[in-house]
């Protein structure tokens, strides 16, 4: 997606800044600029861009909001992403990632992520750590220089950065109007531009995409031009399936937005649920497919028996072909009674191998900082019930503050997650109930998938490969999620009739209407159901 382009004496110096909010980016253009140009105490959702003329060199310099603000929704994602590439499309001498000091660091390492992600990895050799707030050095008790800093062991966060950017790093004291910092900089930027023989520029795309592999016929009756032509679409092996279980106001949406890295669950700390209907979220984080099912309340009363009927379908529906990890959250310092019993509740539903696949979650970890305890000392000296449960599931357990979780602190739950799927032989939670759902979703998305391929290939009759395999798997996706859709209002409407012949002819009538509409999966779904009334 890049290229290089020579041109050491170039007289324009262009600098990309991008930091979380917070972090001093803004600061740090207004401090290159010379004059306050950028907002420095609001979220800015536009590219900013200011320019400047330092000695022989013009000084482009633009700031980009924070690509990780978790109220950003995917279409303000997408659109920061093109005026991204847009703006820089002229070239780049520098990307600064801003860094705070004395902070601990929180979403930088996925920014750099980001960066990689969307100019390509070459733009890797002209990313610079511009560690902010240089004034804190001088106000320590002993005076240090960042050099001095960063050697101290209590800043392996900071190293690791540094390490990541093959030790390229400045540091600016945005309250100093000493222009030293900023020759400095621009001249560690030029030693940069010099090795890399110029500037880092994108490649033309579509010029790119145009020139590679031979185009696709459709006007042929050939079946083998599609990327996969089997009955049944496998899942992809980067996926991960989280279901979220806990009473309200455990902190399970706060939760999930954590996981997911974005505000798109509803929270509130409130014990009125905010949850009343199973959601779910996705996203591509870690190069991993994170789907995370937020579900009601367990012992949510408010909820009718329409209501339960409704949120089981869908939970089942979009945890299909079967979880990976039920995630059972508990708050710190709230044990319940019916808390207790929440595993045995869950074996009774899905069986005896559930325990496998499961893992408890405190939140609030804020609280037992307060108290400077650990979890583990939280959990010896508190409810004996309380550290049974957490044994009954293997040991596994995590701590989050779901209201400020980092990334490292999201990275490490899911390599947690990752490890118990390795012990479960990379495998997902499956039951008669799942197999049978699984089952019915794949039927009806390869009706759906067929139509829209036999539709694209009369609109599009010739394409290059590259480019159709890229649109098929859009078509799957979308076939998939129109499938899990369909799937879930028609056994929504059949569960409620089939409960109501229950009731009015008898159980073999019962199970000849089970036969015609998805077999085994109405009989699990009803026991599924009355068990469930337990655990209300």
């Amino acid at each position: 997606m890049s290229e290089i382009c020579s041109g050491p004496d170039d007289p324009v110096i262009r600098i990309l800044l991008m930091g979380r909010f917070g972090s001093g980016s803004s600061s740090s253009g207004n401090t290159i600029l010379g004059e306050k140009k950028f907002k420095v105490k609001k979220h800015e959702s536009d590219i900013c861009e200011g320019k400047t003329q330092i000695g022989e060199k013009q000084v482009h310099v633009i700031n980009s909001p924070d690509p990780q603000d978790p109220d950003l929704n995917k279409e303000q994602l997408e659109e920061l992403k093109e005026e991204l590439i847009k703006q820089c499309s002229a070239g780049l001498s520098a990307v600064l990632l801003t860094v705070p000091l004395e902070q601990p660091v929180k979403k930088e390492e996925e920014i750099l992520e980001f960066i990689k992600g969307l100019f390509g990895p070459e733009v890797q050799k002209y990313i610079m750590i511009l560690f902010t707030r240089g004034d804190e050095l001088e106000d320590l008790d002993e005076p240090q220089t960042i050099e001095e800093y960063l050697q101290s062991k209590d800043h392996a966060d900071l190293q690791m950065l540094v390490t990541e950017c093959e030790g390229r790093f400045h540091c600016f004291n945005n309250k100093s109007k000493s222009e030293s910092q900023i020759q400095e900089l621009l001249k560690k930027i030029e030693r940069m531009m010099m090795k890399n023989r110029g500037k880092f520029t994108l490649k033309q795309m579509k010029r790119r995409d145009s020139k590679r592999g031979s185009p696709v016929n459709f006007s042929g009756k050939s079946s083998a031009e599609d990327p996969d032509e089997t009955d049944v679409i496998s899942e992809r092996k980067d996926q991960i399936r989280l279901v979220l279980l806990g009473k309200t106001g455990c902190g399970k949406s706060a939760t999930g937005n954590a996981i997911i890295g974005r505000n798109v669950f509803k929270s509130s700390a409130s014990s009125t649920s905010q949850t009343k209907q199973c959601h779910l979220e996705t996203v591509v984080r870690m190069g991993k497919e994170i789907s995370v099912i937020d579900t009601p309340g367990l012992y949510d009363t408010e909820l009718s028996e329409d209501g339960i009927k409704t949120e089981i379908v869908k939970c089942v529906t979009f945890a299909s072909p079967g979880p990976h990890v039920f995630i059972i959250i508990i708050r710190v310092g709230r044990f319940t009674e019916e808390e207790k019993n929440t595993v045995q509740h869950l074996k009774k539903v899905f069986g005896e191998q559930i325990i496998k696949y499961t893992m408890i979650l405190f939140t609030y970890k804020d609280q037992l900082e307060k108290q400077n305890k650990t979890i583990e000392q939280y959990l010896e000296e508190g409810d004996p019930d309380l550290k049974k449960l957490v044994d009954s599931c293997g040991n596994r357990f995590f701590c989050l503050d779901n209201e400020s979780a980092s990334f490292p602190e999201i990275k490490d739950l899911l390599s947690k997650i990752e490890r118990m799927v390795e012990e479960n032989g990379g495998t997902h939670f499956t039951s008669d109930m799942f197999d049978e759902t699984e089952k019915c979703i794949q039927k009806i998305m390869k009706q759906i998938l067929d139509e829209k391929v036999k539709q694209h290939k009369q609109e599009h009759k010739r394409l290059p490969k590259t480019e159709w395999k890229k649109i098929y798997w859009q078509l799957v996706d979308q076939s998939r999620r129109e499938a899990e859709l369909s799937f879930s209002d028609r056994n929504v409407q059949l569960l409620g009739k089939t409960l109501t012949s229950t009731s009015e002819e008898g159980t073999s009538d019962t199970r000849d209407t089970e036969h015609k509409t998805t077999g085994r999966f109405m009989s699990v779904i009803l026991a599924f159901r009355e068990r469930m009334c337990v655990i209300q």
